[in-house]
């Protein structure tokens, strides 16, 4: 018995399928492409620190988010340290207003771990400087990854220099050269922050690194 099969290719409806799967394809990738550009930014972190300007052979920066007060001090101290001579007592004087600056202010600070001042202190220093921050001043900081932090957090709004004395020190055995020098700052709005201490700085290299706070001084 011979079997005569009559099944034809509806090529009509393979191309119909095939159009609408397409369709739905380019439609899925779109609505993607809409969603990250246009929704998923609210779930972005906000961008971290650009640097604007640096002192490559003593490792200080300046970034966009650093106050404009900060940056005033950056700038004479680019001056001071570009200079043949450099004067000493004025580069320790605008190391710790730096210093000062980049601690106490912290409404500009990312996190509780975004320590600031690190750049000034010794090397040998740094790890056990950002614990104690960390555990104490900048424990209470909220995240502001977002850009959604309403807490009221410090703004440094001048440090003055009160005295800057040669001054010897003792570190791992060794002595140095240095400065003490005590400064007192204010803030935007008075928080209850610490607002006067003195700091040891010795000479490292021709690099000046604080090595101590003393409050009270």
């Amino acid at each position: 018995m011979k079997i005569v099969t009559n099944r034809k290719i509806n090529f009509k409806r393979i191309y119909y399928f095939v159009s609408i799967a397409l369709l739905l394809i380019v439609l899925l990738i779109i609505g993607v492409k809409v969603y990250f550009d246009f929704f998923a930014d609210v779930d972005k972190p906000v961008e971290t620190r650009e640097k604007l300007d640096s002192l490559e052979l003593y490792g200080y920066t300046l970034d966009d988010e650093d106050t404009e007060l900060y940056k005033s001090y950056f700038n004479e101290l680019k001056k001071v340290l570009n200079e043949n001579d450099i004067d000493n007592e004025k580069y320790a004087s605008l190391l710790v207003q730096l210093f000062v600056v980049d601690v106490y202010t912290l409404n500009n600070k990312l996190t509780s771990t975004d320590i600031g001042g690190l750049e000034f202190i010794h090397t040998d220093m740094v790890e056990n400087f950002k614990i104690n921050l960390g555990d104490t001043m900048y424990n209470t900081i909220e995240s502001n990854l977002y850009g959604d932090r309403t807490q009221s957090l410090p703004v440094v709004s001048e440090v003055t220099i009160n005295s800057v004395e040669e001054y010897n020190y003792n570190y791992n055995d060794q002595e140095y050269d240095g400065y003490l020098v005590s400064a007192s700052w204010k803030y935007e709005s008075d928080l209850g922050y610490e607002n006067s201490a003195s700091f040891v700085l010795i000479d490292d290299n021709n690099k000046l690194n604080i090595v101590e706070k003393l409050v009270g001084e």
